[in-house]
C-alpha cells in the first residue's frame, strides 16, 4: 500500500505555500452574500459575511491542516493560487473557461476556481435536480459545510499535485481513483476541525449529503467521478480515521 508521506512519494515540489509564511492569492472583488447560517467555527474567529469571504476563509482552514500535515512530515509547504468567480461573471484558467458551474482545480495553471454563484446554489440545495446523485433520490446539497465539502475537495487535489500523485499514478488509473481520495483528504480535513471542537450538529451529515449528491453512475465513462455510495464512503474514510494514509487505498493499483 501506498503511504502517503513515505520518502517514496517525494517528487519534485515546485513553489512554496500559503498561510505560515508564503503567500497564498486570490481574486475577485465582488461576491453573493452569503445566508447568515454558519456552523463552522473558524481558529481566527472570523465571521464571512459573503459567499467570497466564506470560501476564502474555509481554503485558509484547509490549508492551515495540510500545512501542519506536510510540514510535520519533513515536506515543503504547499502553494496553491484560488479565484472565487463572481455571479454572472467568467473567468480564464489554463485548463479553459470557467463559469457559473465551476468548481475544479486546474493543474496547469495551480489554482483553485469555484463560482460564487455555484457555492451559493450548493448552499440553498436549488441545484439538487441537476446533480447526478441527488436528482436520482441520493443526499442533496444544502448548508455551509456542504459548500466546504467542495472547497477541501478541490484542495484535495493540489495536495496529489504537490506529492506527485498525476504524475505517478495517472497513466494507470482512473479518473474516479483521484476524485475518491480528494474525498477522502476533505474528510481528513474534517476530522480535524472536528476534534478541535469546531464542528456543531448536523456538519457531519452536511457533508455526507453533499458526497451522496455529486456522485454519478457513469462508469462507462473516463470521467466517472465514483457513485454516491462510494463518494460517502470515502469522505467518511478520512473522516473517521483522521490519517491521511488512510486515503492510501484508493491509488492502489
Amino acid at each position: 500500500m501506498n503511504a502517503l508521506f513515505r520518502p517514496r512519494w517525494l517528487a519534485a515540489i515546485g513553489a512554496l505555500l500559503a498561510l505560515g509564511g508564503a503567500a497564498l492569492y486570490m481574486g475577485s472583488a465582488h461576491a453573493n452574500p452569503k445566508p447568515q447560517s454558519q456552523s463552522l467555527m473558524l481558529p481566527s474567529g472570523e465571521q464571512p459575511t459573503t459567499m467570497e469571504s466564506f470560501l476564502t476563509s474555509v481554503t485558509k482552514d484547509v490549508d492551515a491542516y495540510w500545512t501542519k500535515q506536510f510540514k510535520d512530515s519533513g515536506l515543503k509547504e504547499p502553494r496553491v493560487s484560488y479565484q472565487w468567480i463572481p455571479d454572472g461573471q467568467s473567468a480564464s484558467s489554463a485548463c479553459g473557461g470557467a463559469g457559473a458551474d465551476a468548481a475544479a482545480y486546474c493543474r496547469a495553471d495551480d489554482t483553485i476556481y469555484i463560482s460564487e454563484s455555484f457555492a451559493t446554489n450548493i448552499f440553498d440545495g436549488s441545484l439538487d435536480q441537476q446533480l447526478p446523485g441527488s436528482s436520482q433520490g441520493f443526499g442533496g446539497t444544502y448548508g455551509d459545510f456542504a459548500v466546504a465539502y467542495i472547497v477541501a475537495h478541490e484542495y484535495g487535489h493540489e495536495v496529489q499535485d504537490e506529492l506527485g500523485l498525476y504524475d505517478k499514478y495517472g497513466d494507470q488509473l482512473p479518473t474516479m481513483a483521484f476524485e475518491l481520495q480528494a474525498d477522502c483528504f476533505a474528510g481528513n480535513w474534517a476530522n480535524n476541525a472536528n476534534q478541535e471542537g469546531r464542528l456543531e450538529d448536523g456538519d457531519v451529515q452536511e457533508a455526507l449529503s453533499a458526497a451522496l449528491a455529486v456522485g454519478d453512475f457513469d462508469d462507462a465513462s473516463p470521467e466517472h467521478h465514483g457513485t454516491p455510495e462510494q463518494r460517502e464512503a470515502a469522505w467518511n474514510a478520512g473522516f473517521e480515521s483522521g490519517d491521511p494514509q488512510t486515503c492510501d487505498q484508493f491509488l492502489t493499483t
